[in-house]
Parts: C-alpha cells; sequence; structure tokens
C-alpha cells in the first residue's frame, strides 16, 4: 500500500515539475545551507584546535607596547623599546610557575644565498624556543647556549626560506648572508603553517638573540617574551604575576602598561569567535530558506488539492477512507520535501568542499550533518502537508462528484 502511495506522489509531482521544483528550492537552499553549516563549523573548530597545540602548551605571550586581539589576530596599537631580555630573565626567576622563558626580537632584512634573495622575518631568540613554542627542526639542529652567550652566526630556516633559496637541495652546512652579515645554515625548521595572527610561520629564519640584537640589528631592546607555564589551572595567577613584576621594573607608577600580556588560549577562542560568525550567517540563511520552502510546499499542496476535488471525490465514492486521503496527501508532500532535501544534501557536500579548499580548513562531512539534513526536510513535509492532507480529507464524495 505504501509503495502504491509513494509511486502516486511520484506521478503527482511530474504531472507538475515547474511547480514543485519552485517549491522544492527552499527546501533545497536549507537543507544545503545546514550541511555546510555543520560541515564548516566542524572544520573550523578541528583547525583552531591544531592551531592552539602547535603555538605551545600553557603559553603567555608578553609583547612590548599595547596589544589586543580582534578575531584572533593581535593587533598592535602602540609600540615601545623598554622590554628587554632582563625583563625575560627576572620573569623566570621571580615568577612562580614559570616553566620556560624565551625572549624574542624580530624584524624583517634581505636574505642573500648567491644568486638568490628573499625577504623574510628574522628571530632572534635561545635554544628553549622549540620547546616553549612546540616547534622542532627537521633537519639539522637548533642553536646552543654557547653559541648564543658568543653571538655566533648561525641560522636555523624556516620551511619556506629553505625552499625558496635552497630548493630541493639540503641547506644544513650552507652559507646566506643577513643584512651581508654571512651566516652558517645549522637546521631547517619543520612546515608548521600559519599562526594564529595568520602570518606564515615558515617564512622566517631563527638566530641567536643576542647575534640579532647586537651583530644584525644593533638594538638593546626585544619585541615579545615567550612564557610557558607549568600548568594550565595557574595560566592566569602567572599572567598576573608578569604585570606585576613588569609593572614594577619599568617603575610605571600610575601610567598605564607599557606592555601587553595575553594567553593563546584568549587568542584561540577569539579566532574561534571570528570562526562561528560564518556559521552563525550560513544558520540564518537554513532557517529563512526553510521556511520559505515550507510556506511554498503549503500553496502546492493545496493548490494540488484544489485542482484534484474530482479526483478524491472518486476515490472516496470507491471505499478510500479520510485517513487514506490525508495519508496520500501526506506522502506526497513527504516525497517533495524528501527529494527537496536529497538534492540539499549533495548540493551541501559539493559546496563544503569547495569552502574548505577556499578557507583552507579540514574537510570534515559528519554523518550527523546528513541525518539533520534529512530529518528536518521531512519534518517540514509534516508540517507543510499535513493541514492541505486535513483539508482533502475533509472533502465530501457527493459535493466533489456534482463539481
Amino acid at each position: 500500500m505504501m509503495r502504491v502511495m509513494v509511486k502516486g506522489a511520484f506521478r503527482a509531482l511530474q504531472a507538475q515539475r515547474g511547480r514543485s521544483l519552485l517549491a522544492a528550492t527552499g527546501v533545497i537552499i536549507g537543507v544545503c545551507a545546514l550541511v555546510v553549516m555543520i560541515a564548516v563549523g566542524e572544520g573550523g573548530k578541528r583547525r583552531v584546535l591544531r592551531e592552539f597545540e602547535s603555538m605551545g602548551k600553557n603559553l603567555l605571550v608578553v609583547s612590548a607596547g599595547n596589544v589586543s586581539i580582534r578575531g584572533g589576530r593581535v593587533i598592535q596599537h602602540e609600540t615601545a623599546t623598554t622590554l628587554t631580555r632582563d625583563d625575560a630573565r627576572a620573569i623566570g626567576d621571580k615568577v612562580a610557575g614559570v616553566l620556560r622563558v624565551a625572549p624574542v626580537y624580530d624584524a624583517f632584512a634581505i636574505v642573500k644565498k648567491e644568486k638568490g634573495v628573499v625577504r623574510t622575518r628574522i628571530t632572534g631568540t635561545t635554544p628553549v624556543y622549540p620547546w616553549v613554542r612546540n616547534f622542532h627542526p627537521a633537519l639539522g639542529r637548533f642553536f646552543t647556549e654557547e653559541e648564543v652567550k658568543g653571538r655566533m652566526r648561525v641560522a636555523v630556516l624556516g620551511y619556506t626560506v629553505a625552499q625558496s633559496l635552497f630548493g630541493a637541495a639540503n641547506p644544513v652546512g650552507q652559507g646566506i648572508r643577513i643584512r651581508r652579515i654571512p651566516f652558517k645554515v645549522v637546521g631547517v625548521m619543520e612546515a608548521k603553517g600559519v599562526d594564529a595572527s595568520g602570518e606564515d610561520q615558515d617564512d622566517q629564519i631563527l638566530i641567536p638573540i643576542t647575534t640579532a640584537t647586537i651583530r644584525a640589528f644593533h638594538v638593546t631592546y626585544i619585541n615579545t617574551i615567550l612564557v610557558q607555564a607549568s600548568s594550565e589551572k595557574i595560566i592566569m595567577g602567572v599572567a598576573s604575576g608578569i604585570r606585576h613584576l613588569l609593572h614594577s621594573r619599568h617603575m610605571l607608577g600610575r601610567r598605564a602598561d607599557d606592555f601587553s600580556v595575553n594567553s593563546m588560549e584568549e587568542i584561540m577562542k577569539e579566532k574561534a569567535k571570528a570562526a562561528s560568525i560564518f556559521a552563525v550567517l550560513v544558520a540564518a540563511v537554513a532557517a529563512v530558506s526553510l521556511l520559505v520552502g515550507a510556506i511554498g510546499v503549503l500553496a502546492v499542496m493545496l493548490l494540488s488539492v484544489r485542482e484534484r476535488v474530482q479526483e478524491i471525490g472518486v476515490r472516496r465514492a470507491v471505499g478510500a477512507s479520510r485517513g487514506g486521503i490525508l495519508f496520500q496527501f501526506l506522502v506526497e508532500s513527504l516525497v517533495l520535501t524528501s527529494v527537496g532535501g536529497g538534492l540539499g544534501l549533495a548540493l551541501g557536500v559539493f559546496l563544503s568542499v569547495v569552502v574548505s579548499l577556499v578557507v583552507g580548513w579540514d574537510l570534515v562531512l559528519p554523518l550527523k550533518g546528513a541525518l539533520v539534513g534529512m530529518l528536518v526536510s521531512i519534518f517540514t513535509g509534516v508540517v507543510a502537508g499535513l493541514y492541505p492532507a486535513y483539508k482533502a480529507s475533509l472533502i465530501h464524495p457527493i459535493q466533489a462528484l456534482r463539481l
């Protein structure tokens, strides 16, 4: 019986293909938007989680000047030259709960290798940097504490720089010039990708901080201090201790801080919040589209009932029950929205693939998305088809046959 009704529903909808397709358009768009929202949302969560893990565990970033976080990006409002390596040492010695401290001075410079030339970020730091940032050499080694103390001209290339200057060749042991100063390449970092602020972590060269500040750039200050707390539970306490210590060391009194302290967790939360805006917009599109789709299906089914009054009368005259008539039109509504849901599901998968390729997020097509999409289309069919089906079941056979 059910099989016969479904076949009849398909025949009825095929008789008015254009009208049926227009009615299903809202359902198609709504289900498509739902699938895209779930896929993109899950992909965004995975991307943020992976970035958070790659940035370093329990990490605090102390920046010189006034810094804020917007959409997961670190925005520099004011610069300062008051942050020093002595501040970094004081944080490691005097703030409770600090596991590791890596001072950083970075600036852009021209790097040459025979005929190859690139402009990249030069990052001066210390040997604990790979452990603080969870960022280690893939080839060769990182520089040592002795090389930092000796202001040695050794360099560890980021993956992008290594590819640009040396191609497929092994750079370890080769020579380069940074600001015309000769350096020996001792290692190549693993490929890391972009960080939370959107900067390519592979487009940099790491050198000893003493070599960077004294030999290469001739400065007495640093830009950043990376601080790794011993536990996630005490990050906020460590941040408070750092602020109190630096405020006192810089003798600021009642003046505002000339530094900023942010945790990577705060940066990642802001990035996740920014990523969720897209999902919210898609959800709004899905809700509006499904509402429009439900109204369209309702209108089509009411029109179908009006056009098929005599058919309903004949069926009632030969013994069809009111429940049978109601169920017939309800099945037609469900078939219409189910077909729309299937098309929307296919379109949603296609668009999810496109979005993941464009924004660089993981492609996640969970079964949950497909299940929710089809359940929503079925629910839409029931809601939109129930009233027309009920109205069809009320038609009296004698009155219908007189028309």
